[in-house]
C-alpha cells in the first residue's frame, strides 16, 4: 500500500474554519492522519494518506471556502513526488 505525506498552506482564522477542515477531510476514507499548525504563518495542513488526494482536497476545501495551497506531496519514503525521475 502506497502512503503520500500532503503539506498544504491554509487560510484558518476562525474555529469554523478548522471544523470545515475537519469535516472535509472526513469524507476522505484515506486518510491516516492529519494536523494543523495554527502557530506557523501559512498554517500548515498535514495529511497521511493512502493515496494522492491532493487536488481533490484542494477541490473540496475551496468549495467550503477554505483557501489553501499544496505545497509539496510526499511518497512513503520521503521523497518528493515532483523530484521522482
Amino acid at each position: 500500500m502506497s502512503r503520500y505525506i500532503i503539506i498544504m498552506s491554509t487560510v484558518i482564522h476562525t474555529p469554523n474554519d478548522l471544523h470545515l477542515v475537519s469535516l472535509v477531510i472526513a469524507a476522505f476514507p484515506g486518510v491516516l492522519e492529519w494536523s494543523v499548525d495554527l502557530e506557523d504563518c501559512d498554517q500548515i495542513l498535514r495529511v497521511v494518506c493512502d493515496d494522492c488526494i491532493g487536488l481533490e482536497l484542494l477541490k473540496s476545501l475551496d468549495e467550503k471556502g477554505v483557501n489553501a495551497k499544496v505545497l509539496e506531496v510526499f511518497d512513503k519514503e520521503g521523497i518528493p513526488l515532483n523530484n521522482k525521475r
